[in-house]
């Protein structure tokens, strides 16, 4: 059998199979268990795996062992950080130490900073949340029950990676005054990087005696509170826009999706990854 036919084959064998697969998930889970993971294997992240696991086949199959290893290792570090179970303990590892905290259960602080990273501005130009728009909310709901006597919003834009011309902290500090927070309530504060707002924030607070709390998202807080340490900074960790979720045992269906790597997974190791790398350059 030439070497056409043989992977002619093997790729019709894998249709086939995974149309089988399909069918027994539709048998055991029902119909709307099967269109949640064929949509999932229709996404892009979902057909580039399942691409790459037709690959790997039909080249292992063919005998084309050195192919299939290379293949085999793009295959598995695409599998592993588009993971849904793996990404959960990601996440839920980096942001555990501060999910016993409720900072709408805290004592009122004199200031409290809102780290920038909130906000993108839409294409008619009006500051708004992005995924990270939680740390705003919770910003806002700290002023409005009284907790939160003032708020500092960081954040500058590094000119030569950013051409919209607003600074975080100015986007910030529009997108709170909409949520009813007074401008005479909010102080806007440069800082291109988490490195520098943390050092600005050092020189003013280390010594001021006045009760301050950092709101940034979980996933960021134990980066952010290394870097306050280290500039004699101690405020208390006001966590926000948690990307773990509660503890529960995943139905047979959910683990089943879990396995199909998709962009919401992609993207929450991408930002872990981003944290672990700056922590360990010291950033």
């Amino acid at each position: 059998m030439n070497y056409e036919v043989r992977c002619s084959n093997v790729i019709v064998g894998f249709a086939i199979g995974t149309a089988a697969i399909l069918a027994i998930i539709g048998g055991t889970l029902g119909r709307k268990a099967v269109e949640k993971i064929a949509t999932a294997l229709a996404m892009p992240s979902g057909m580039i795996w399942y691409v790459l696991t037709g690959l790997v086949l039909t080249a292992w199959i063919s005998h084309q062992r050195k192919l299939a290893a290379l293949l085999f290792v793009g295959w598995a570090m695409f599998s592993v950080a588009g993971n849904g179970i793996f990404v959960a303990w990601l996440v839920t590892t980096i942001e555990e130490p501060y999910v016993q905290i409720d900072p709408l259960q805290s004592e009122a602080y004199d200031v409290v900073v809102l780290l920038g990273g909130g906000t993108t501005i839409a294409a008619n130009d009006r500051p708004q949340g992005n995924a990270s728009g939680d740390r705003l909310i919770l910003a806002a709901q700290l002023y409005h029950q009284g907790l939160a006597k003032r708020l500092i919003c960081t954040g500058q834009r590094i000119e030569s990676m950013d051409s919209v011309g607003i600074d975080p902290a100015q986007a910030s500090s529009t997108v709170l005054q909409g949520l009813g927070v007074p401008e005479s309530a909010i102080e806007q504060l440069g800082g291109r990087t988490t490195s520098e707002e943390m050092e600005t924030l050092g020189k003013r607070f280390s010594d001021s005696g006045q009760r301050v709390g950092v709101v940034t998202s979980a996933w960021h807080l134990p980066r952010a509170m290394r870097l306050a340490i280290r500039n004699n900074f101690h405020p208390d960790p006001l966590p926000a826009d948690f990307l773990s979720e509660p503890k529960r045992t995943l139905t047979t269906g959910e683990t089943i999706l879990s396995y199909i790597p998709s962009a919401d997974s992609l993207h929450a190791t991408t930002r872990v990854a981003k944290e672990c790398l700056g922590m360990l350059v010291g950033r």
